[in-house]
């Protein structure tokens, strides 16, 4: 477990803007995640194949998807993997006064 401890001379101010800031944070990655997922959803619908299928069997095994097709598909899902990872550890910060 990490911690970190903050310290400002106006006393509770100080947690309502790191509480805000992480709030903050939370929403644009959960905003990035729709974006993402949108366009995942885009590539679902152009191959008719779930990314899932698709990650699983490459692309050279189903329906021969151009190369730089598979390359951006594959790269929107690492992206979709690190967002969910980051809001995951976001949620999981409590803040303790």
């Amino acid at each position: 477990m990490s911690q970190v401890m903050l310290k400002s001379p106006r006393g509770k101010a100080i947690e309502s803007l790191v509480v805000s800031a992480l709030d903050g944070e939370k929403n644009e990655i959960l905003t990035c995640i729709m974006k993402t997922e949108q366009k995942l959803s885009i590539f679902e619908k152009k191959f008719n194949v779930s990314t899932s299928d698709f990650v699983i069997k490459g692309h050279q095994q189903v329906n021969q998807i151009p190369e730089m097709d598979a390359i951006e598909w594959l790269g929107e899902r690492e992206t979709l993997n690190k967002l969910q990872e980051k809001l995951s550890r976001l949620q999981e910060i409590q803040i303790c006064t």
